[in-house]
């Protein structure tokens, strides 16, 4: 036997109508429209913490270098990075004639690029220890690259190199 009821009702196409459809993308251009702007901080926060954890990293280096081998002793100086590069250089060289415990205390396959652009992040020699320069600061030092370009084959030595900061 054949149910007309089931016929007319089992035809019907079920679906959203346009104004439901209309209010989810109203909802979700208002989600979007707060969401955005609390995340746009985000990748400069994650640039400083990046920074902090260079600093961090070579001021272990030489500490380490420092209680196994010889304390490091080279003055700051402002107007060129190079005692920053020679620096990571000595922490990155180990010698294979007579090697430190430890060395090398820096991944050999880091090759430091200077720079003084106040919109960059750099790394910078006081003295005593590594201090990040934030960007909007004036000074030169190791320029921090956050797309990797600056790492590659490990950096071959010279027979001849000698370590700074005797």
């Amino acid at each position: 036997m054949f149910n007309k009821k089931c016929a007319f009702f089992c035809n019907q196409i079920r679906a959203f109508s346009i104004v439901e459809l209309i209010i989810v993308v109203a909802m979700l251009g208002i989600i979007t429209s707060i969401a955005i702007p609390q995340l746009g901080g985000v990748l400069n926060d994650s640039k400083e913490v990046v920074v902090k954890d260079f600093v961090e990293s070579l001021n272990k280096a030489i500490k380490k270098h420092n209680q196994l081998n010889y304390k490091i002793e080279i003055s700051r100086d402002d107007s060129m990075a190079g005692e920053e590069v020679s620096i990571i250089r000595t922490l990155q060289w180990r010698d294979d004639n007579t090697p430190a415990p430890g060395a090398p205390f820096l991944k050999p396959n880091w090759h430091p690029v200077v720079s003084s652009a106040v919109s960059d992040y750099r790394l910078q020699w006081n003295g005593n220890v590594f201090v990040a320069i934030w960007p909007g600061e004036a000074g030169v030092g190791v320029w921090v690259k956050f797309d990797g370009s600056d790492y590659g084959l490990n950096y071959q030595f010279p027979k001849t190199y000698v370590p700074v900061g005797r």
